[in-house]
């Protein structure tokens, strides 16, 4: 199952919005656009989410009307379109949805001095609620001593496995493991019930250990039932008896203390369930706690609900604070069983360091993982401003990555560009292009390599370098003064770098200085040399620099259209280039 299509209506900043790109199930969903686009509108949209309707808060209608109704639609794969608004909502029938957004919520109070109230304001940390309903505390109703009257006349035989009922991850264990319909059945219960019949006809008054050799010997644990071996199997592999008649005895325990429970004990193991995910939690916790020396954080119950508290938010740095609720939030992703899950991660990522952020993304790949182990479906959705593409220590495995471009731009790069850039090294054509082409340089009329672009299969038109630059000069006066039109982004970063290298070289005094300055390799180098030799550079040169340095490098075939149109589409950078020429 794929969402094919998000539709938005009259979200925050959102009057209308389709995302057509489809969102994969267990692989990384990174949406993609600037600042301001909407990104956190969309995360509103899926926040916004109740059980029956789409609530939004006041202010989080669109231009803050809220009798602008709004709607947020999924269409899938499958052909169905789930569909939630102020009415209803079937979205919540199929999907778990988890948003996970900055935490800090302010917090005013008051103190009195001199008979005046002075206003305090403060930022504290949402308490995550882990488990919104936790079951009623019942235990498992084991008494040794009872079981051993049970039992019969032989009930010393018994052995104390109170630690089996104190341990809820072996309950959980046996309860998954074994089906416990089989001993109510009566093809199990007649043979079971005459062993137990036959071990009590043993004389009571001898020992323990006569009593199990006696039994051993005679061969009387004589049983062939795949649930009870399979709950033989795993007491054996947790208890160190000494001999099948304990392992035996142990079993028949287990069952005894089931049928006394009846539905409690459905109940106990509920509970065992809770206790298992606490510690989980709590072990998890304990060992990210990056201020384990001045806090302990652990989950508390708290009105029938297990949530994490955390230290108030100017206690911990943000990065502390950022990774240890999204973690905890990833938890609680992780512990809803029933539904596929969507989860939207909002610019959490954003600004965490190198460190923390490998440590976001081991987690997330963690949980998928989980759910794809288990047979189950997640959709992450990672919302950024930030191109993938172009973060260093962003390392998830490329071939499970889907990144989305939300924003629709007019930049294409074009194939014949593409193709340039793309065999700019082949040692036939590289001195040239990289001369005359790809930086300035003053006597373009005298180069002609048309019959080496032909043998490339490079357009033969760019031979000569001065019509290159036309070209590129064209691509972008259409981009800066034809919002309309489509234009070539790469070509931008061309012309725009031969400009800012033209402008540099005009102010160069000497002719064997403006000459060293052609013959140095790399713009960035050639501004430094530049700038060594006292010409005033604008710092815009250099910022510049992060826009068309890495798209003119790039090998293979990358389609880099949409992250670099994000980048000049900007209204800065747009008014940064311009003012190129002056």
């Amino acid at each position: 199952m794929v969402i094919n299509e998000i539709h938005i209506e009259n979200v925050k900043g959102l009057q209308s919005f389709d995302l057509k790109q489809p969102i994969q199930p267990n692989r990384p969903n990174i949406l993609v656009a600037p600042n301001g686009f909407g990104k956190t509108s969309l995360a509103v949209a899926f926040n916004s989410l109740k059980s029956n309707c789409l609530e939004l808060e006041g202010t989080n209608s669109y231009n803050g009307d809220d009798t602008n109704l709004p709607v947020l639609r999924l269409k899938l794969s499958t052909g169905r379109i789930l569909e939630a608004d102020r009415n209803h909502n079937t979205i919540s029938d199929d999907f778990d949805v988890f948003v996970i957004n900055c935490q800090l919520k302010p917090k005013a109070t008051a103190q009195r001095y001199g008979g005046r109230l002075i206003p305090r304001a403060s930022m504290d940390i949402r308490p995550t609620v882990m488990i919104k309903t936790i079951p009623p505390k019942i235990n498992f109703d084991y008494s040794f001593t009872r079981n051993k009257r049970d039992f019969g006349a032989n009930g010393k035989l018994l052995t104390d496995i109170s630690d089996i009922y104190n341990n809820p991850n072996l309950m959980i264990q046996i309860s998954e493991k074994v089906n416990f319909g089989e001993f109510g059945l009566v093809r199990f219960r007649t043979p079971f019930d005459a062993i137990i019949t036959r071990i009590n006809n043993i004389d009571s008054r001898k020992t323990a250990r006569s009593i199990k050799d006696e039994i051993n010997r005679e061969n009387i644990i004589d049983i062939n039932n795949q649930a009870f071996a399979n709950l033989c199997d795993i007491i054996r592999r947790k208890r160190a008896f000494d001999n099948s008649v304990d392992v035996f005895l142990a079993a028949w325990q287990i069952i005894h203390v089931r049928n006394n429970m009846g539905v409690n004990y459905r109940k106990a193991l509920e509970y065992a369930a809770f206790l298992k995910k606490q510690a989980e939690i709590d072990s998890t916790l304990k060992k990210l706690n990056p201020v384990s020396d001045r806090f302990e954080i652990k989950s508390t119950i708290k009105d029938r609900s297990l949530i994490i508290e955390w230290p108030k938010a100017d206690m911990i740095s943000n990065g502390q604070r950022d990774i240890l609720t999204f973690i905890s939030r990833l938890m609680e992703c992780h512990y809803k069983e029933s539904k596929a899950c969507i989860l939207v991660i909002d610019e959490f990522f954003d600004y965490l360091d190198d460190a923390n952020l490998v440590a976001f993304q081991y987690y997330v790949s963690t949980l998928i993982d989980n759910y794809r182990k288990n047979k189950r479906v997640i959709f992450p959705i990672l919302l950024t401003h930030i191109d993938p593409n172009y973060l260093k220590h962003f390392c998830f495995n490329d071939k499970r990555l889907n990144v989305c471009y939300l924003k629709e731009s007019k930049g294409r790069i074009s194939d014949k560009m593409s193709q340039l850039i793309g065999t700019r090294e082949d040692p036939l054509i590289k001195n040239e292009v990289d001369t005359y082409f790809l930086h300035y340089h003053p006597d373009l009329d005298r180069v002609d390599i048309t019959d080496k672009f032909v043998s490339l299969s490079l357009n033969s038109d760019w031979g000569k370098p001065e019509k290159f630059k036309k070209k590129v000069d064209r691509e972008l006066r259409r981009y800066l003064f034809e919002p309309d039109e489509v234009y070539d982004p790469l070509a931008v970063c061309v012309s725009m770098r031969i400009r800012i290298e033209e402008n540099v070289y005009s102010r160069i005094s000497t002719d064997a200085d403006k000459e060293k300055f052609l013959a140095t390799h790399g713009t960035t180098e050639k501004l430094n040399y530049a700038h060594d030799l006292g010409v005033l550079i604008p710092e815009t040169y250099y910022l510049l620099g992060i826009i068309y340095n890495h798209p003119l490098h790039l090998e293979g075939d990358n389609d880099i259209s949409k992250q670099l149109s994000i980048k000049l589409e900007n209204n800065t950078i747009k008014s940064m280039i311009r003012h190129l020429w002056p």
